[in-house]
């Protein structure tokens, strides 16, 4: 489902409610509940309606039963149509375009012969190199026999997925074309949110260490080849932020394009804070080596990664880092500061934050030039019937239960769809000032 353009619609809207006063709703209130009913539709009133009515409810305290309401969410089911030509005959494969603004965005896509649209089916994701769109192949008849819906987006300049100085311009680079792709992805296939896989060769191999250092919590896996992190961050690389996503990575120790030593720098970046890494280079291999010889050891490797891995949904340590260097060489580019379920606000040039749960409702935060931050909650993580408490610097900053917010839950659900992510609560505190 489409999210963005819910908010327009949120603008001017008059409350609805059966019940006079939203504010006092019973506990278990059948009024609340077919409003998350409504909200779980695919009609854009209704679920703009049920998104500002939301935002008039106390929030409920877990002790007075508010699991009906969640089980509403996590038993929402998915089905989407099966893709037919202009006879009504069923597709496998097509070419996709859509708007996002007034921009036009395209990709590639074959479906495994199996297909169920009522049924989540793992997503692989292929990001082109810098010659451009060459559609879904060497991956998606592969992906298909391994019944996987196979993607192959086209970058916005048809050649680069992260700024890249003199191929891309860093003043006008953003990365919301890449989340209009998966919204649009959501919207067509039914997609395993728990599978999804992302790879890339050359620029494409780039591309998917940008996205999964600045964007972990959405992969399973990711499997870049013949790539590297961006050369400007040297040393200074996010590396931290990927916690346990493990990485797969492929590189011919004599390419000529792009240089090994770019993977090996991020790969020793990964492994210096801990993060799984496999890591190959190929004797006497060039730029293209895993389109040859290679390629069936690489498919060995990949079909191991796709039948083992799954999304890291509730890690139980987040680390997250600012620095104020990277957004002065790339300033268009969305600043982050926050993944999973951590974020943080004010901060210095360069500030690390590490939260760890302890187990036993307790977090425990190490932070450097960091004034604030902010926790989301889940039933899934913490008890919620009893108090959090979290520390920040080795002071304890709160203590206490956290009710049940559904506008917190159905503001997270809007933007992104994820009926096994459920974030029901957000606590907000200050970093003790050092000595």
């Amino acid at each position: 489902m489409m999210r963005a353009a819910l908010a327009v619609l949120l603008c001017g809207l008059a409350v609805h409610s059966e019940d006079p006063s939203p504010r006092k709703l019973k506990n278990d209130s059948p009024v609340r509940q077919k409003r998350i009913r409504e909200f779980l539709t695919e009609d854009p009133a209704k679920r703009a309606a049920a998104l500002a009515e939301a935002g008039t409810w106390e929030p409920v305290p877990w002790s007075e039963a508010v699991k009906k309401d969640l089980e509403l969410i996590r038993k929402a089911t998915v089905t989407r149509g099966q893709p037919k030509d202009a006879k009504g005959q069923p597709l496998q494969r097509g070419h996709e375009k859509f708007k996002q603004g007034d921009v036009d965005r395209e990709y590639d896509w074959v479906l495994p012969p199996k297909y169920d649209p009522a049924k989540p089916t793992p997503l692989w994701i292929y990001l082109h190199g810098s010659n451009g769109p060459a559609g879904t192949e060497p991956w998606s008849t592969w992906a298909a026999s391994k019944g996987m819906v196979c993607v192959a987006p086209w970058s916005p300049n048809k050649s680069y997925w992260h700024p890249v100085d003199g191929a891309t311009d860093p003043l006008v680079y953003e990365e919301s074309f890449f989340f209009a792709f998966m919204d649009s992805w959501r919207a067509k296939f039914n997609v395993d949110v728990d599978r999804i896989y992302l790879s890339g060769f050359s620029a494409g191999g780039f591309g998917s260490w940008w996205f999964s250092l600045r964007y972990p919590e959405y992969w399973a896996a990711v499997m870049p080849m013949a790539g590297g992190p961006p050369a400007n961050w040297g040393e200074r690389g996010p590396y931290e932020q990927p916690g346990k996503l493990g990485y797969w990575i492929w590189h011919g120790d004599q390419d000529a394009d792009v240089p090994v030593d770019l993977d090996r720098k991020g790969v020793e970046g990964l492994k210096k804070y801990g993060t799984p890494v496999w890591y190959k280079e190929y004797a006497g291999g060039d730029h293209n080596t895993w389109f040859g010889k290679d390629r069936a050891d690489i498919e060995k490797v990949v079909l191991g990664v796709v039948e083992k891995e799954r999304r890291i949904t509730w890690p139980d340590r987040v680390v997250w880092c600012w620095d104020a260097l990277w957004y002065k060489t790339f300033p268009k580019t969305a600043p982050l500061k926050g993944g999973w379920w951590l974020e943080f606000g004010e901060c210095g040039e360069r500030a690390r934050i590490e939260v760890v749960y302890a187990g036993d409702n307790t977090f425990k935060a190490t932070a450097k030039d960091v004034k604030d931050f902010t926790i989301r909650l889940s039933p899934d993580m913490v008890d919620l019937s009893k108090p959090v408490v979290i520390e920040a610097n080795g002071k304890e900053v709160f203590n206490g239960t956290v009710a049940v917010d559904f506008e917190v839950l159905l503001k997270r659900q809007e933007k992104w769809f994820d009926p096994k992510r459920l974030v029901t609560g957000e606590v907000q505190v200050a970093v003790p000032a050092g000595k």
